[in-house]
């Protein structure tokens, strides 16, 4: 008895012969055809090429992000008492989903003086990705060493420039005006307390905005649970100035 083989429609697209593929065969072939011809020919592949890739990609990240469950929130802000999801939840939801899809996430950080770059980069198996970059400056709290300070930026620029550009919630992020949602924020002349403090001791303010969590740069929007640690910290680097 005779058996019918069935071929997946994919199979089948698969064995077709690319025209354009076909056609450079031919022109390679002729040596007649003049060298910019075809380099013009060729430059054309790749565009197609890319152009392929590039809706592959498209339709497997929206696949893969209809996919996507929620991130769980296994860590803790110790100033504001929020929940987050770290980077280690963030890795372990999201790599089973996208590796289904041919998709992948990945980090590129590079180190300039005091400042760290963080690049998270989502791949597809065809070729295309795109791609998103923090920098920020080397974590300097919690007499952390060189080193460790370094991991610290590291991991906390991993993990937003993960959660963006797969367009997921960490559960640390802030509302439109800028304020985290349901965080107290200080007072004014909580804030003059802090500005004044801040601006005697030459604090670098992106480092002590890093240092306690905080993504909003402007210091009227600084959380009200991190003021009194924050004054702590700031009076004893005044002082320890003074006795320089």
């Amino acid at each position: 008895m005779n058996e019918v083989t069935k071929i997946a429609p994919n199979a089948v697209e698969a064995q077709r012969p690319d025209p354009m593929a076909s056609m450079i065969e031919r022109v390679a072939m002729d040596p007649n055809i003049p060298l910019d011809r075809m380099t013009a020919l060729m430059d054309m592949r790749e565009r197609q090429m890319n152009k392929e890739a590039e809706q592959v990609f498209n339709q497997a990240f929206a696949a893969a992000m209809s996919e996507m469950r929620d991130v769980p929130k296994s860590g803790k802000n110790n100033h504001t008492q929020q929940k987050y999801s770290t980077l280690d939840d963030l890795i372990r939801t999201t790599r089973p989903v996208l590796a289904r899809h041919g998709l992948s996430l990945n980090w590129q950080t590079s180190i300039n003086a005091n400042e760290i770059s963080v690049t998270a980069i989502v791949r597809h198996a065809m070729g295309h990705s795109i791609q998103t970059t923090l920098i920020g400056p080397r974590d300097t709290g919690k007499q952390m060493n060189t080193l460790q300070g370094g991991g610290s930026t590291e991991t906390y620029l991993k993990r937003y420039t993960g959660f963006s550009i797969l367009g997921l919630s960490s559960g640390d992020e802030v509302e439109d005006d800028g304020r985290g949602a349901n965080v107290e924020t200080i007072d004014a002349d909580q804030y003059i307390i802090l500005r004044d403090l801040i601006a005697e001791t030459n604090t670098d303010e992106a480092k002590f905005f890093l240092a306690y969590g905080v993504r909003d740069t402007d210091l009227r929007h600084f959380p009200e649970s991190s003021f009194k640690s924050a004054v702590a910290q700031l009076e004893r680097k005044k002082a320890q100035q003074a006795a320089q």
